[in-house]
């Protein structure tokens, strides 16, 4: 008999999300069987590394552990006793974390099994395995090793098995470290229907049902060009719900009478998030998003069908951050006419004052734009900041970095006035990070489970068998080249009017360790039909190169995909962001701004589709 759909809430979407993630999820009128939550991103892996060297019980993620403390009267209390919670917020002490939910259970009269998954982290393997690039932008890994040479962490992305092991023994809680995103979803909807490693095509309906719900409030609103539309209940949204089905197939909903929305339009916008392109690659399932299809089926719900499954790749990914060096900043305001020329003043006086042979990076940014005739002096204000990176912290000492950019003060622009909070100024260390492929074969996944009270806790385990069905790497589908050749000339929409993008289209963009990503799509609406056919020719490689402007630097290289069924148009730029969050100096390090300034962007659009919608 075919079982019922499981319902997985989401409780956090990153490190320092909502701490009352979890109380809210409980208190909602919808009973959900299961509750996940995602703490990690290599950025907060690596200060977690750095963190358990000073003290061994550290290196997990406290904020989940907050949460449960915040919401253990609700999760004992919780009317089905069944229900599961998978984690990944171990980060690199999965052990700790888990006795640490056993003594804040057993304080308040709880005995629940706890397990936690291990085989994630390799640190003490990276000189024996065969590592591969992942990306084109970050050269070999053999010399990456050697010019950095002290590495903090590294850690393969596991799959959802060791979780489905650990669910099949009876554990009521499952915590990991850096398995994927989406993995906790996909091990608890493998578990409850009865999933099978072949099982590609259901295994990848809930590989989307996690993408869209792990970050959190994203798809109930959070990060939304519309946000607008919730007026003034744009505060404490509701955290999102997933329905999956035994077929794959998932409805995305919030928890009724909580804050938010769920639309297609908030679905499409977490969907081409972080997306490298048609095809999904995660260690149990490679997705093919071609035929991906969203549905409007009641308030707040929006189903999600048509991913279709292939073997998992024969590589599994795995993240390596080095200590890179150190880095400081410190800002000037400029404020009025002239402030370019103001702004190249100070540089040049700065650099005959710095020694800049002895930065990795030294660069000068201007943030801002000064209004023409100004209603305040803030509207007539701008930022210049300078960002400099050095191997040792010497160079960036306030008597060497500081020092000299202050000693212009007095010979300075007119105006001329630092930022007061000099503590920006010093040197500070900083990661690198390097994004890799290993070989499955040489990951062992293992599954312990806590027995005893806190104080005599002893830990069993089961090893974990690896995927077999693999896709060797010579056969892994290839992205299909799109470049909005063939589609309907973009000159026979009409007449056009000069207008801000988005008028008329959202986007959404994001970090993918160096690359950015960003997609379009036209709100749903009536004509979205002929719409869509406008943006998929308008919004070509050439016109994304255009409109970012003196922020593309030639010969990046740029994938292009187009979503039909969603009717969404997706970029991949890769190494916008130099070797990735933790070490640009892009002041948008996490690529989430991209979309938004896109959208800014003047350009001609047909006049009938703004008289007929306008965002």
């Amino acid at each position: 008999m075919e079982k019922r759909p499981i319902l997985i809430g989401n409780v956090s979407g990153s490190t320092g999300d909502r701490l009352d993630g979890l109380k809210q999820m409980l208190s909602g009128d919808t009973k959900i069987d299961a509750i996940t939550g995602d703490w990690l991103s290599e950025f907060n892996l690596a200060s977690r590394g750095l963190q358990k060297e000073e003290n061994e019980n550290g290196g997990f993620e406290p904020g989940f552990l907050y949460s449960l403390k915040l919401a253990v009267s609700e999760y004992i209390s919780y009317p089905r006793k069944d229900l599961k919670v998978v984690v990944n917020a171990g980060g690199l002490n999965v052990r700790q974390l888990a006795l640490e939910v056993q003594k804040v259970l057993a304080s308040k009269g709880s005995v629940k099994k706890i397990s936690y998954v291990t085989g994630d982290d390799i640190i003490d393997r990276v000189d024996e395995l065969d590592v591969k690039p992942l990306t084109r932008s970050t050269g070999e890994f053999g010399p990456w090793k050697e010019e950095h040479g002290r590495i903090l962490t590294a850690n393969v992305y596991i799959g959802c098995w060791g979780i489905v092991r650990a669910l099949e023994d009876g554990a009521d809680i499952v915590i990991c470290g850096r398995c994927t995103d989406a993995s906790p979803v996909i091990g608890l909807a493998a578990w409850w229907h009865g999933w099978k490693q072949h099982d590609f095509d259901k295994l990848a309906g809930s590989l989307v049902a996690g993408h869209l719900i792990e970050c959190g409030c994203y798809v109930c609103g959070g990060n939304f060009g519309g946000f607008q539309k919730m007026g003034s209940n744009y505060c404490n949204l509701s955290f999102p719900i997933a329905e999956i089905s035994s077929d794959g197939a998932a409805v995305i909903q919030k928890q009724p009478n909580q804050n938010g929305m769920v639309t297609t339009d908030t679905t499409r916008t977490q969907f081409v998030y972080e997306l490298q392109g048609i095809y999904y690659y995660n260690p149990d399932v490679i997705g093919d998003l071609t035929n991906v299809q969203m549905d409007h089926v009641g308030r707040d719900r929006v189903r999600i069908s048509g991913a279709r499954g292939l073997p998992a790749p024969a590589t599994l990914k795995a993240a390596f951050m080095a200590s890179a060096g150190y880095q400081s900043e410190f800002s000037v305001y400029i404020t009025g006419l002239n402030a370019a020329a103001k702004a190249e003043s100070f540089k040049q006086m700065s650099l005959r004052m710095l020694d800049r042979s002895q930065f990795q990076v030294l660069e000068f940014q201007v943030y801002g734009t000064p209004q023409e005739n100004p209603r305040s002096q803030l509207e007539s204000t701008l930022q210049l900041r300078v960002f400099a990176q050095a191997k040792t912290p010497t160079p960036l000492t306030r008597g060497r970095f500081l020092g000299p950019l202050l000693s212009n003060q007095l010979q300075g622009y007119p105006g001329l006035t630092p930022n007061l909070d000099y503590r920006t100024s010093d040197p500070k260390p900083y990661v690198t990070y390097f994004p890799g492929l290993v070989p499955v074969s040489s990951i062992h996944q293992r599954v312990y489970s806590l027995s005893g009270s806190p104080s005599t806790s002893s830990d069993s385990f089961v090893d974990v068998p690896n995927v077999t069905v693999l896709t060797p790497e010579s056969q892994l589908p290839k992205e299909q080249e799109s470049n909005a050749t063939g589609h309907r000339p973009v000159d026979s929409f009409g007449q056009t009017i000069v207008i801000p993008l988005g008028d008329v289209v959202y986007a959404r963009s994001g970090d993918k360790g160096a690359n950015v990503n960003v997609g379009f799509f036209i709100p749903a609406g009536r004509d979205n039909n002929e719409k869509w056919e406008w943006l998929r020719s308008f919004m070509t490689r050439d016109r994304l190169i255009g409109l970012l402007g003196t922020d593309y630097t030639p010969g990046t290289y740029i994938d292009r995909c187009e979503f039909t069924h969603i009717q969404a148009v997706h970029f991949v730029i890769h190494g916008f962001l130099g070797a990735g969050v933790s070490s640009t100096s892009n002041m948008d390090a996490l690529g989430k701004n991209l979309g938004e300034y896109l959208r800014a962007k003047h350009v001609p659009l047909p006049k009938k589709f703004l008289d007929s919608q306008k965002l």
